[in-house]
């Protein structure tokens, strides 16, 4: 069974839980903590629907290196589905969430000047939640927790409050 994503080169879903149960093992001995982020590439339907399937790809590839770029070797970065991603950074905790976001933003912004020929500019929703070994959290739980906070960031990206 492939544990690679075919468009990207990131770990699929199956890669993602193979890797991050057992990083969460190590944690959990080690004490230590960890982040999941969830995040979704903001307009992902319009990007296909007005420039097609092809640069809808191309959106998730280029994405696919911002998160490269923004991450360290040895976080596990995957395209979980679709036009979602599920990264697991090792050893962070609530105080690196600001400087991932930072330069998540940041990236992202050196992209879109690097690509401003084209009309097409990428921009994601992110939700992060945190891994506590004391806590005794499931992957799943924090899954679903980041992808709540993910939600809450795309209302504030489409400015909805519903």
């Amino acid at each position: 069974m492939s544990l690679i994503d075919e468009l990207t080169g990131l770990y699929n879903r199956r890669g993602f839980y193979t890797f991050s149960e057992q990083q969460m093992k190590i944690a959990q001995r080690m004490k230590k903590k960890m982040l999941i982020i969830f995040i979704d590439i903001n307009g992902m339907k319009y990007i296909n629907d007005t420039f097609g399937h092809k640069e809808g790809d191309l959106a998730l590839i280029d994405s696919a290196l911002i998160l490269k770029k923004t991450f360290r070797d040895s976080d596990i970065i995957s395209r979980f589905g679709g036009d979602e991603f599920l990264i697991l950074a090792i050893d962070s905790d609530e105080k690196t969430v600001p400087i991932i976001k930072e330069r998540l933003e940041k990236n992202i912004e050196i992209y879109n000047i690097e690509h401003s020929n084209r009309e097409l500019k990428l921009s994601f929703s992110v939700g992060i939640a945190l891994y506590d070994p004391d806590l005794n959290q499931s992957l799943d739980e924090l899954i679903s927790q980041a992808d709540k906070e993910m939600y809450l960031d795309k209302k504030r990206y489409y400015g909805r409050n519903d």
